[in-house]
Protein backbone atom coordinates (compact mmCIF):
# COMPACT_ATOMS: atom_id res chain seq x y z
CA UNK A 1 0.00 0.00 0.00
CA UNK A 2 1.17 3.44 -0.96
CA UNK A 3 0.14 6.96 -0.46
CA UNK A 4 0.23 9.03 -3.29
CA UNK A 5 0.12 12.89 -4.31
CA UNK A 6 -0.92 14.52 -7.08
CA UNK A 7 0.26 17.64 -8.15
CA UNK A 8 -1.55 19.36 -11.27
CA UNK A 9 -2.65 23.04 -11.66
CA UNK A 10 -5.19 21.47 -14.65
CA UNK A 11 -8.43 20.44 -12.77
CA UNK A 12 -9.55 17.91 -15.01
CA UNK A 13 -6.25 16.16 -15.30
CA UNK A 14 -6.12 15.90 -11.40
CA UNK A 15 -9.47 14.70 -11.30
CA UNK A 16 -8.62 11.98 -13.71
CA UNK A 17 -5.10 11.01 -12.00
CA UNK A 18 -7.14 10.75 -8.86
CA UNK A 19 -9.44 8.96 -10.23
CA UNK A 20 -7.48 6.01 -11.78
CA UNK A 21 -5.87 6.22 -8.44
CA UNK A 22 -9.29 5.20 -6.50
CA UNK A 23 -9.61 2.81 -8.78
CA UNK A 24 -6.18 0.86 -7.61
CA UNK A 25 -6.63 -1.07 -4.50
CA UNK A 26 -2.90 -0.95 -3.72
CA UNK A 27 -3.36 2.97 -3.45
CA UNK A 28 -4.00 3.54 0.47
CA UNK A 29 -4.38 7.82 0.57
CA UNK A 30 -4.04 10.30 -2.25
CA UNK A 31 -3.38 14.16 -1.35
CA UNK A 32 -4.48 16.40 -4.17
CA UNK A 33 -2.66 19.68 -4.74
CA UNK A 34 -3.13 22.31 -7.30
CA UNK A 35 0.71 24.07 -7.05
CA UNK A 36 3.68 23.67 -5.60
CA UNK A 37 3.21 25.62 -2.75
CA UNK A 38 0.66 23.36 -1.69
CA UNK A 39 2.39 20.18 -2.92
CA UNK A 40 5.39 21.32 -0.24
CA UNK A 41 3.09 21.75 2.29
CA UNK A 42 1.32 17.87 2.12
CA UNK A 43 5.06 16.96 1.77
CA UNK A 44 6.08 18.27 5.47
CA UNK A 45 2.85 16.78 7.04
CA UNK A 46 1.88 13.72 5.31
CA UNK A 47 5.50 12.34 3.79
CA UNK A 48 3.61 10.78 0.85
CA UNK A 49 5.40 7.68 -0.53
CA UNK A 50 5.11 8.58 -4.14
CA UNK A 51 4.96 12.08 -6.05
CA UNK A 52 2.81 12.55 -9.09
CA UNK A 53 3.81 16.27 -10.18
CA UNK A 54 3.21 18.19 -13.21
CA UNK A 55 6.53 20.19 -14.24
CA UNK A 56 4.86 23.44 -15.34
CA UNK A 57 3.21 25.08 -12.15
CA UNK A 58 1.98 28.30 -11.61
CA UNK A 59 4.29 29.29 -8.60
CA UNK A 60 7.12 26.67 -8.09
CA UNK A 61 8.23 24.13 -10.76
CA UNK A 62 7.65 20.38 -10.22
CA UNK A 63 10.72 19.71 -10.39
CA UNK A 64 11.48 22.69 -7.46
CA UNK A 65 8.89 20.56 -5.23
CA UNK A 66 10.65 17.12 -5.76
CA UNK A 67 14.17 18.64 -4.93
CA UNK A 68 12.37 19.67 -1.79
CA UNK A 69 11.03 16.43 -1.05
CA UNK A 70 14.27 14.79 -1.23
CA UNK A 71 15.97 16.81 1.60
CA UNK A 72 12.84 15.78 4.04
CA UNK A 73 12.89 11.78 2.40
CA UNK A 74 15.58 10.77 -0.21
CA UNK A 75 13.66 7.35 -0.85
CA UNK A 76 10.13 9.38 -2.09
CA UNK A 77 9.55 8.35 -5.39
CA UNK A 78 9.12 10.42 -8.27
CA UNK A 79 6.68 10.33 -11.65
CA UNK A 80 6.64 13.62 -13.82
CA UNK A 81 3.19 13.79 -15.89
CA UNK A 82 4.30 16.96 -18.57
CA UNK A 83 2.70 17.88 -21.60
CA UNK A 84 6.43 19.70 -22.05
CA UNK A 85 8.81 16.97 -23.19
CA UNK A 86 11.79 19.40 -23.08
CA UNK A 87 11.75 19.02 -19.35
CA UNK A 88 13.16 15.48 -19.71
CA UNK A 89 16.68 16.35 -19.33
CA UNK A 90 16.23 18.75 -16.91
CA UNK A 91 14.36 16.52 -14.58
CA UNK A 92 16.97 13.99 -14.63
CA UNK A 93 18.78 15.57 -11.32
CA UNK A 94 16.16 14.61 -9.29
CA UNK A 95 15.98 10.58 -10.87
CA UNK A 96 12.08 10.26 -11.85
CA UNK A 97 11.23 6.34 -11.77
CA UNK A 98 9.28 8.03 -14.77
CA UNK A 99 8.44 10.57 -16.88
CA UNK A 100 4.98 10.40 -18.37
CA UNK A 101 3.64 12.52 -21.51
CA UNK A 102 0.32 14.09 -21.87
CA UNK A 103 -2.14 12.99 -23.07
CA UNK A 104 -1.68 10.61 -20.28
CA UNK A 105 -1.40 6.53 -21.49
CA UNK A 106 -3.52 5.01 -19.00
CA UNK A 107 -2.10 1.59 -19.35
CA UNK A 108 1.86 2.79 -19.03
CA UNK A 109 0.32 5.39 -15.95
CA UNK A 110 -1.09 2.13 -14.21
CA UNK A 111 1.74 0.13 -14.48
CA UNK A 112 4.37 2.94 -13.20
CA UNK A 113 1.76 3.14 -10.21
CA UNK A 114 1.95 -0.55 -9.65
CA UNK A 115 5.09 -1.09 -10.26
CA UNK A 116 6.96 1.52 -8.25
CA UNK A 117 3.86 -0.01 -4.89
CA UNK A 118 5.51 -3.57 -5.72
CA UNK A 119 8.82 -2.29 -5.59
CA UNK A 120 8.46 -0.19 -2.05
CA UNK A 121 6.87 -3.11 -0.36
CA UNK A 122 9.13 -5.77 -1.32
CA UNK A 123 11.47 -3.03 -0.30
CA UNK A 124 10.29 -3.01 2.99
CA UNK A 125 10.03 -6.78 3.25
CA UNK A 126 13.75 -7.20 3.06
CA UNK A 127 14.50 -4.40 6.29
CA UNK A 128 12.30 -5.77 8.20
CA UNK A 129 13.63 -9.53 7.21
CA UNK A 130 16.96 -8.26 7.89
CA UNK A 131 15.76 -6.55 11.19
CA UNK A 132 14.17 -9.93 12.47
CA UNK A 133 17.25 -11.43 11.34
CA UNK A 134 14.97 -13.99 9.23
CA UNK A 135 15.88 -16.05 5.67
CA UNK A 136 13.78 -16.93 3.10
CA UNK A 137 14.02 -19.79 1.33
CA UNK A 138 11.94 -21.15 -1.43
CA UNK A 139 11.76 -25.11 -1.31
CA UNK A 140 9.66 -26.51 -4.43
CA UNK A 141 6.32 -25.17 -3.86
CA UNK A 142 6.57 -23.23 -0.06
CA UNK A 143 8.44 -20.36 1.19
CA UNK A 144 10.27 -21.31 4.88
CA UNK A 145 10.94 -18.82 7.25
CA UNK A 146 14.75 -19.92 8.70
CA UNK A 147 16.01 -17.69 11.83
CA UNK A 148 19.80 -16.70 10.28
CA UNK A 149 21.17 -17.52 13.90
CA UNK A 150 19.73 -21.46 13.36
CA UNK A 151 21.97 -21.76 10.41
CA UNK A 152 25.24 -23.67 10.85
CA UNK A 153 26.46 -23.56 7.21
CA UNK A 154 25.46 -23.60 3.59
CA UNK A 155 26.78 -26.39 1.27
CA UNK A 156 26.64 -26.61 -3.06
CA UNK A 157 26.44 -29.82 -4.54
CA UNK A 158 26.01 -30.02 -7.80
CA UNK A 159 22.85 -28.24 -8.98
CA UNK A 160 21.56 -28.74 -5.25
CA UNK A 161 22.37 -26.67 -2.20
CA UNK A 162 21.62 -27.49 1.55
CA UNK A 163 21.31 -25.20 4.74
CA UNK A 164 22.33 -27.14 7.61
CA UNK A 165 20.49 -26.00 10.53
CA UNK A 166 19.76 -26.64 14.13
CA UNK A 167 16.78 -28.24 12.77
CA UNK A 168 18.32 -30.24 10.75
CA UNK A 169 18.95 -29.97 6.63
CA UNK A 170 16.88 -28.09 4.10
CA UNK A 171 17.56 -28.69 0.41
CA UNK A 172 16.89 -25.50 -2.13
CA UNK A 173 17.55 -24.70 -5.68
CA UNK A 174 19.44 -21.23 -4.31
CA UNK A 175 22.74 -20.72 -5.61
CA UNK A 176 25.00 -19.54 -3.01
CA UNK A 177 26.20 -16.06 -4.68
CA UNK A 178 22.70 -15.09 -4.09
CA UNK A 179 22.48 -16.52 -0.25
CA UNK A 180 25.75 -15.05 0.59
CA UNK A 181 24.20 -11.62 -0.67
CA UNK A 182 21.45 -11.62 2.18
CA UNK A 183 23.11 -13.29 4.61
CA UNK A 184 24.99 -10.71 7.62
CA UNK A 185 28.52 -10.52 8.26
CA UNK A 186 28.67 -13.47 10.88
CA UNK A 187 28.68 -15.50 7.52
CA UNK A 188 31.81 -16.39 5.19
CA UNK A 189 32.28 -18.42 2.05
CA UNK A 190 35.41 -20.93 2.78
CA UNK A 191 35.08 -22.75 -0.09
CA UNK A 192 33.18 -21.87 -3.64
CA UNK A 193 31.12 -24.83 -2.03
CA UNK A 194 30.55 -23.77 1.20
CA UNK A 195 28.99 -21.05 3.68
CA UNK A 196 29.66 -20.88 7.21
CA UNK A 197 28.01 -19.54 9.99
CA UNK A 198 31.62 -18.43 11.96
CA UNK A 199 29.87 -18.24 15.10
CA UNK A 200 29.29 -21.80 15.10
CA UNK A 201 32.91 -23.38 14.45
CA UNK A 202 34.13 -25.84 16.78
CA UNK A 203 37.50 -27.00 15.11
CA UNK A 204 39.45 -26.17 12.08
CA UNK A 205 41.37 -29.07 11.37
CA UNK A 206 44.25 -29.10 8.27
CA UNK A 207 43.74 -31.75 6.11
CA UNK A 208 46.84 -30.78 3.81
CA UNK A 209 45.36 -28.76 1.06
CA UNK A 210 42.42 -27.92 2.49
CA UNK A 211 40.71 -27.63 6.01
CA UNK A 212 37.90 -29.60 7.66
CA UNK A 213 35.36 -27.64 9.78
CA UNK A 214 34.00 -28.79 12.65
CA UNK A 215 30.28 -27.39 14.33
CA UNK A 216 29.33 -27.19 17.58
CA UNK A 217 26.64 -29.74 17.85
CA UNK A 218 26.17 -30.90 14.44
CA UNK A 219 27.86 -33.65 12.99
CA UNK A 220 28.33 -32.59 9.26
CA UNK A 221 31.57 -31.04 8.08
CA UNK A 222 31.98 -28.38 5.57
CA UNK A 223 35.40 -27.38 3.85
CA UNK A 224 37.82 -24.49 3.58
CA UNK A 225 40.33 -23.80 0.92
CA UNK A 226 43.71 -23.10 2.17
CA UNK A 227 43.69 -19.62 0.82
CA UNK A 228 40.94 -18.79 3.30
CA UNK A 229 42.22 -20.02 6.33
CA UNK A 230 44.17 -16.53 7.57
CA UNK A 231 41.32 -14.56 7.14
CA UNK A 232 38.57 -17.19 9.09
CA UNK A 233 41.12 -17.66 11.40
CA UNK A 234 41.77 -13.91 12.18
CA UNK A 235 38.20 -13.78 12.52
CA UNK A 236 37.48 -16.43 15.16
CA UNK A 237 40.54 -15.50 17.33
CA UNK A 238 41.95 -18.98 16.74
Amino acid sequence: MANILVCEDEKNTLAMICKLLKGNSLVEEIFPASCGNEAVEIIKKQSPHILLLDIDLPDIDGIEVAKIANTFDPDTSIVFITGYPDYAHESFIVHPYDYILKPIDIERFNQTINNLIVKRESSMLDNKLKIAEIFPVRIKNKILFLNIKDIIFIEKNGKDTTIHTRKGPFMCNENLKDIESELNSHFYRTHKSYIVNIGMVECIESLGDSYEISFYGYDKKAYMSKGKYLFIKDKISV
